[in-house]
Protein backbone atom coordinates (compact mmCIF):
# COMPACT_ATOMS: atom_id res chain seq x y z
CA UNK A 1 0.00 0.00 0.00
CA UNK A 2 1.55 3.18 -0.87
CA UNK A 3 2.06 6.12 1.64
CA UNK A 4 0.41 9.23 1.41
CA UNK A 5 2.65 11.93 1.38
CA UNK A 6 1.64 14.19 4.51
CA UNK A 7 0.64 17.58 4.13
CA UNK A 8 2.58 21.14 5.12
CA UNK A 9 -0.08 20.85 8.02
CA UNK A 10 0.79 17.59 8.95
CA UNK A 11 4.38 18.58 8.89
CA UNK A 12 3.88 21.52 10.75
CA UNK A 13 2.31 20.18 13.75
CA UNK A 14 4.90 16.73 13.82
CA UNK A 15 7.61 19.84 14.01
CA UNK A 16 5.83 21.44 16.61
CA UNK A 17 5.34 18.22 18.84
CA UNK A 18 9.16 17.64 17.96
CA UNK A 19 10.26 20.85 19.56
CA UNK A 20 8.34 20.81 22.42
CA UNK A 21 9.62 17.31 23.33
CA UNK A 22 13.09 17.90 22.46
CA UNK A 23 12.78 21.44 24.63
CA UNK A 24 11.03 19.93 26.97
CA UNK A 25 13.80 16.99 27.27
CA UNK A 26 16.82 18.92 26.97
CA UNK A 27 15.63 21.29 30.26
CA UNK A 28 15.21 17.94 31.81
CA UNK A 29 18.86 17.13 31.21
CA UNK A 30 20.35 20.54 31.26
CA UNK A 31 22.32 19.87 34.14
CA UNK A 32 24.24 16.89 32.78
CA UNK A 33 24.57 18.39 29.54
CA UNK A 34 28.00 19.47 30.02
CA UNK A 35 28.88 16.50 31.34
CA UNK A 36 27.60 14.74 27.80
CA UNK A 37 29.14 17.14 25.62
CA UNK A 38 32.57 16.44 27.58
CA UNK A 39 31.75 12.85 27.03
CA UNK A 40 31.11 12.95 23.24
CA UNK A 41 34.32 15.03 23.08
CA UNK A 42 36.50 12.88 25.29
CA UNK A 43 35.21 9.74 23.30
CA UNK A 44 36.16 11.00 20.04
CA UNK A 45 39.46 11.69 21.41
CA UNK A 46 39.72 8.01 22.37
CA UNK A 47 38.30 6.38 19.96
CA UNK A 48 41.44 5.68 18.18
CA UNK A 49 43.00 4.55 20.92
CA UNK A 50 39.97 2.29 21.56
CA UNK A 51 39.98 1.19 18.33
CA UNK A 52 43.65 -0.28 19.34
CA UNK A 53 42.38 -2.26 22.57
CA UNK A 54 39.15 -3.59 20.64
CA UNK A 55 41.75 -5.13 18.46
CA UNK A 56 43.90 -6.91 21.01
CA UNK A 57 40.57 -7.72 23.25
CA UNK A 58 39.26 -9.70 19.65
CA UNK A 59 36.36 -7.26 19.47
CA UNK A 60 35.18 -7.23 22.73
CA UNK A 61 33.41 -3.82 22.65
CA UNK A 62 32.67 -3.35 26.10
CA UNK A 63 35.28 -4.88 27.46
CA UNK A 64 37.83 -2.63 25.13
CA UNK A 65 35.16 0.58 26.49
CA UNK A 66 35.97 -0.70 30.31
CA UNK A 67 39.35 -0.65 30.19
CA UNK A 68 39.88 2.11 27.73
CA UNK A 69 37.88 4.10 30.59
CA UNK A 70 39.90 2.84 33.24
CA UNK A 71 43.97 3.35 31.62
CA UNK A 72 42.47 7.03 30.71
CA UNK A 73 41.18 7.43 34.37
CA UNK A 74 44.58 6.11 36.07
CA UNK A 75 46.89 8.02 33.33
CA UNK A 76 45.35 10.87 32.62
CA UNK A 77 42.07 11.33 35.87
CA UNK A 78 44.49 11.19 39.15
CA UNK A 79 47.59 13.44 38.02
CA UNK A 80 44.88 15.69 36.90
CA UNK A 81 42.82 15.68 39.91
CA UNK A 82 46.13 16.30 42.24
CA UNK A 83 47.60 18.95 39.59
CA UNK A 84 44.15 20.36 40.19
CA UNK A 85 44.56 20.58 43.45
CA UNK A 86 48.16 22.35 43.74
CA UNK A 87 47.21 24.44 40.86
CA UNK A 88 44.48 25.67 43.34
CA UNK A 89 46.47 25.88 46.49
CA UNK A 90 49.33 27.95 43.98
CA UNK A 91 46.42 30.24 42.61
CA UNK A 92 45.20 30.81 46.64
CA UNK A 93 48.96 31.70 47.40
CA UNK A 94 49.39 33.87 44.24
CA UNK A 95 46.16 35.88 45.33
CA UNK A 96 47.41 37.11 48.60
CA UNK A 97 51.15 37.26 47.86
CA UNK A 98 50.24 39.04 44.90
CA UNK A 99 50.59 42.91 45.43
CA UNK A 100 54.23 42.18 47.92
CA UNK A 101 55.29 40.14 45.09
CA UNK A 102 54.61 43.17 42.19
CA UNK A 103 56.23 45.89 44.61
CA UNK A 104 59.15 43.72 45.41
CA UNK A 105 59.64 44.13 41.52
CA UNK A 106 59.04 47.73 41.24
CA UNK A 107 60.53 48.69 44.48
CA UNK A 108 63.85 47.04 45.23
CA UNK A 109 65.41 49.70 47.22
CA UNK A 110 65.34 51.76 44.10
CA UNK A 111 62.28 53.95 42.38
CA UNK A 112 60.93 53.31 39.07
CA UNK A 113 62.99 56.67 36.86
CA UNK A 114 66.25 54.23 38.17
CA UNK A 115 64.98 51.11 36.67
CA UNK A 116 64.24 52.57 33.86
CA UNK A 117 67.14 53.25 30.96
CA UNK A 118 68.80 56.25 30.65
CA UNK A 119 68.14 56.46 26.97
CA UNK A 120 64.52 56.35 27.51
CA UNK A 121 62.99 59.40 26.60
CA UNK A 122 60.71 60.89 29.44
CA UNK A 123 62.28 58.37 31.79
CA UNK A 124 61.65 61.31 34.88
CA UNK A 125 58.06 60.92 34.07
CA UNK A 126 57.37 57.63 34.44
CA UNK A 127 57.78 58.17 38.40
CA UNK A 128 54.08 59.66 38.96
CA UNK A 129 52.90 56.44 37.46
CA UNK A 130 54.75 54.07 40.09
CA UNK A 131 52.11 53.35 42.33
CA UNK A 132 49.02 53.28 40.12
CA UNK A 133 51.38 50.47 37.99
CA UNK A 134 51.88 48.64 40.91
CA UNK A 135 48.46 48.85 41.35
CA UNK A 136 47.22 47.53 38.26
CA UNK A 137 49.80 44.94 38.24
CA UNK A 138 48.88 43.64 40.91
CA UNK A 139 45.20 43.64 40.82
CA UNK A 140 45.67 42.16 36.97
CA UNK A 141 47.35 38.79 38.89
CA UNK A 142 44.51 38.64 41.58
CA UNK A 143 42.24 38.45 39.45
CA UNK A 144 43.46 35.58 37.36
CA UNK A 145 44.24 33.92 40.82
CA UNK A 146 41.14 34.17 41.81
CA UNK A 147 39.21 33.52 38.31
CA UNK A 148 41.41 30.23 38.61
CA UNK A 149 40.10 29.65 41.89
CA UNK A 150 36.89 30.04 41.56
CA UNK A 151 36.72 28.03 38.09
CA UNK A 152 38.44 25.05 40.06
CA UNK A 153 36.19 25.04 43.36
CA UNK A 154 32.54 25.49 40.88
CA UNK A 155 33.36 22.36 39.23
CA UNK A 156 33.59 20.46 42.43
CA UNK A 157 30.89 22.41 44.22
CA UNK A 158 28.35 20.30 45.55
CA UNK A 159 30.09 17.12 46.47
CA UNK A 160 26.73 14.70 45.29
CA UNK A 161 25.83 16.65 42.28
CA UNK A 162 29.83 16.55 40.84
CA UNK A 163 30.01 12.69 41.74
CA UNK A 164 26.62 12.26 39.76
CA UNK A 165 27.88 14.15 36.83
CA UNK A 166 31.26 12.32 36.92
CA UNK A 167 29.09 9.27 36.72
CA UNK A 168 27.26 10.49 33.53
CA UNK A 169 30.15 11.46 31.51
CA UNK A 170 31.78 8.41 32.38
CA UNK A 171 28.48 5.77 31.16
CA UNK A 172 28.16 8.41 28.16
CA UNK A 173 31.81 8.08 27.26
CA UNK A 174 31.53 4.08 27.63
CA UNK A 175 28.24 4.31 25.32
CA UNK A 176 29.26 6.43 22.88
CA UNK A 177 32.99 4.58 22.20
CA UNK A 178 30.76 1.76 21.81
CA UNK A 179 27.92 2.97 19.81
CA UNK A 180 28.87 6.44 18.84
CA UNK A 181 29.45 5.71 15.04
CA UNK A 182 25.71 4.13 14.83
CA UNK A 183 24.72 7.05 16.44
CA UNK A 184 26.31 9.76 14.51
CA UNK A 185 25.02 7.95 11.06
CA UNK A 186 21.59 7.84 12.78
CA UNK A 187 21.54 11.44 13.91
CA UNK A 188 23.21 12.39 10.45
CA UNK A 189 20.10 10.09 9.09
CA UNK A 190 17.61 12.43 10.29
CA UNK A 191 19.62 15.77 8.43
CA UNK A 192 17.12 16.96 5.36
CA UNK A 193 20.36 16.96 3.27
CA UNK A 194 21.96 15.12 0.53
CA UNK A 195 23.63 12.43 1.16
CA UNK A 196 27.12 14.48 0.55
CA UNK A 197 26.23 17.28 2.71
CA UNK A 198 25.50 14.51 5.42
CA UNK A 199 28.79 12.74 4.85
CA UNK A 200 30.82 16.49 5.00
CA UNK A 201 28.91 16.97 8.51
CA UNK A 202 30.39 13.53 9.38
CA UNK A 203 33.56 13.86 8.52
CA UNK A 204 34.80 16.91 8.24
CA UNK A 205 32.78 17.86 11.34
CA UNK A 206 34.88 15.22 13.26
CA UNK A 207 38.20 15.78 11.30
CA UNK A 208 38.04 19.41 11.97
CA UNK A 209 37.09 19.02 15.61
CA UNK A 210 39.14 16.63 16.25
CA UNK A 211 42.35 18.14 14.88
CA UNK A 212 41.34 21.73 16.60
CA UNK A 213 40.89 19.91 20.37
CA UNK A 214 44.39 17.92 19.71
CA UNK A 215 46.25 21.23 18.93
CA UNK A 216 44.86 22.75 21.82
CA UNK A 217 45.51 20.44 24.45
CA UNK A 218 48.86 18.68 22.50
CA UNK A 219 50.33 21.78 22.41
CA UNK A 220 48.73 23.67 25.80
CA UNK A 221 49.99 20.78 27.56
CA UNK A 222 53.55 20.91 26.03
CA UNK A 223 53.81 24.65 26.51
CA UNK A 224 52.83 24.84 30.23
CA UNK A 225 55.00 22.01 31.50
CA UNK A 226 57.94 23.70 29.73
CA UNK A 227 56.91 27.08 31.30
CA UNK A 228 56.23 25.74 34.29
CA UNK A 229 59.29 23.83 34.68
CA UNK A 230 61.59 27.06 33.43
CA UNK A 231 59.72 28.82 36.02
CA UNK A 232 60.16 26.32 39.11
CA UNK A 233 63.92 26.26 37.96
CA UNK A 234 64.48 29.90 38.44
CA UNK A 235 62.91 29.97 41.39
CA UNK A 236 59.33 32.29 40.34
CA UNK A 237 56.59 31.14 43.04
CA UNK A 238 53.26 29.25 41.77
CA UNK A 239 54.75 27.25 38.66
CA UNK A 240 51.62 25.21 38.17
CA UNK A 241 49.54 28.08 38.72
CA UNK A 242 51.51 29.71 35.67
CA UNK A 243 51.84 26.17 33.61
CA UNK A 244 48.25 26.00 33.60
CA UNK A 245 47.80 29.51 32.86
CA UNK A 246 49.79 29.16 29.83
CA UNK A 247 48.05 25.97 28.67
CA UNK A 248 44.55 28.21 28.53
CA UNK A 249 46.84 30.95 26.42
CA UNK A 250 48.45 28.92 24.23
CA UNK A 251 45.59 28.47 21.96
CA UNK A 252 46.62 32.06 20.75
CA UNK A 253 49.03 30.61 18.49
CA UNK A 254 52.54 32.65 18.46
CA UNK A 255 51.78 34.67 21.09
CA UNK A 256 49.99 33.28 24.17
CA UNK A 257 53.07 31.45 26.05
CA UNK A 258 54.99 34.80 25.78
CA UNK A 259 51.76 36.79 27.11
CA UNK A 260 53.56 34.76 30.56
CA UNK A 261 56.97 33.90 30.34
CA UNK A 262 57.93 37.59 28.44
CA UNK A 263 56.73 39.26 32.01
CA UNK A 264 58.22 37.08 34.10
CA UNK A 265 61.56 37.40 32.69
CA UNK A 266 61.45 40.82 33.00
CA UNK A 267 60.38 40.57 36.44
CA UNK A 268 63.93 38.06 37.33
CA UNK A 269 65.96 41.22 35.21
CA UNK A 270 64.72 43.95 37.33
CA UNK A 271 64.52 41.81 40.50
CA UNK A 272 68.86 41.53 40.07
CA UNK A 273 68.07 38.05 38.93
CA UNK A 274 69.57 38.66 34.99
CA UNK A 275 70.88 36.09 34.19
CA UNK A 276 67.97 33.55 35.14
CA UNK A 277 65.79 36.57 33.46
CA UNK A 278 68.14 36.23 30.06
CA UNK A 279 68.05 32.35 30.37
CA UNK A 280 64.15 32.46 30.30
CA UNK A 281 63.93 34.48 27.43
CA UNK A 282 66.55 32.43 25.28
CA UNK A 283 64.01 29.36 27.04
CA UNK A 284 60.70 30.55 26.01
CA UNK A 285 62.09 31.79 22.34
CA UNK A 286 64.11 28.58 21.17
CA UNK A 287 62.50 26.20 22.77
CA UNK A 288 58.67 27.13 23.94
CA UNK A 289 58.13 29.27 20.35
CA UNK A 290 59.37 26.22 18.53
CA UNK A 291 57.09 24.04 19.78
CA UNK A 292 54.12 26.37 18.77
CA UNK A 293 55.85 27.32 15.29
CA UNK A 294 56.91 23.83 14.31
CA UNK A 295 54.06 21.14 16.25
CA UNK A 296 51.24 23.03 15.93
CA UNK A 297 50.66 23.25 12.38
CA UNK A 298 52.17 18.89 12.38
CA UNK A 299 48.84 18.26 14.67
CA UNK A 300 46.51 20.57 13.02
CA UNK A 301 47.35 19.94 9.79
CA UNK A 302 46.60 22.50 6.37
CA UNK A 303 43.16 20.52 5.42
CA UNK A 304 41.69 20.88 8.83
CA UNK A 305 43.07 23.90 10.64
CA UNK A 306 40.46 26.76 11.50
CA UNK A 307 41.58 29.90 11.44
CA UNK A 308 43.76 31.57 14.44
CA UNK A 309 41.46 34.01 15.32
CA UNK A 310 37.94 31.78 15.08
CA UNK A 311 40.01 29.63 17.38
CA UNK A 312 41.15 32.36 19.82
CA UNK A 313 37.92 33.51 19.70
CA UNK A 314 35.59 30.47 20.25
CA UNK A 315 37.88 29.37 23.49
CA UNK A 316 37.91 32.40 25.62
CA UNK A 317 34.10 33.04 24.28
CA UNK A 318 33.29 29.27 25.58
CA UNK A 319 35.42 30.00 28.80
CA UNK A 320 34.01 33.23 29.16
CA UNK A 321 30.07 31.28 28.81
CA UNK A 322 31.21 27.26 29.86
CA UNK A 323 33.83 27.67 32.56
CA UNK A 324 37.32 26.09 31.94
CA UNK A 325 35.36 23.43 29.95
CA UNK A 326 34.86 25.85 27.45
CA UNK A 327 38.85 25.40 26.42
CA UNK A 328 37.25 22.04 24.81
CA UNK A 329 33.10 23.24 24.05
CA UNK A 330 34.12 26.09 22.52
CA UNK A 331 36.15 24.92 19.13
CA UNK A 332 33.55 22.18 18.70
CA UNK A 333 31.06 24.54 18.02
CA UNK A 334 32.96 26.88 15.99
CA UNK A 335 34.07 23.46 14.32
CA UNK A 336 30.14 23.17 13.42
CA UNK A 337 29.85 26.04 12.07
CA UNK A 338 32.46 26.10 9.96
CA UNK A 339 30.71 22.51 8.64
CA UNK A 340 27.46 24.13 8.13
CA UNK A 341 28.87 27.25 6.12
CA UNK A 342 30.24 24.62 4.12
CA UNK A 343 27.13 23.18 3.55
CA UNK A 344 25.76 26.68 3.34
CA UNK A 345 27.82 27.75 0.58
CA UNK A 346 27.05 24.62 -1.49
CA UNK A 347 23.25 24.77 -1.34
CA UNK A 348 23.18 28.24 -2.31
CA UNK A 349 25.78 28.63 -4.74
CA UNK A 350 23.59 29.50 -7.36
CA UNK A 351 22.70 32.38 -5.59
CA UNK A 352 26.01 33.62 -4.50
CA UNK A 353 28.71 35.60 -6.05
CA UNK A 354 30.91 33.54 -7.95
Amino acid sequence: MKREMPTKFQQGFVLLLLFIALTGFIGMIHEFLTAIVLAAIFSGLLYPFYLHILYYLKNRSALAAGATLIICAFAVGLPLAGLAGMVTSEAIQITKKARPIVQEAFDNNLSLSEKVPDWLPMKEKLEPFHEMMVKKASEAISATGSWLVSSLSSVTKGTVGFFISLFVMLYAMFYFLIYGQQLLRSLASLLPLSEEDRNEVMNRGLMVTRASLKGIMIVGVIEGILVGAAFWVTGIEGSAFWGSVVFLLAAIPGLGASLIWLPAAAYLIVTGSTGWGIALIVWGVLVVSLVDNLLRPRIIGNDSKLPDLVIFISIFGGIASFGPVGILIGPVIAALLDTILNIYKKTFQSLLPS
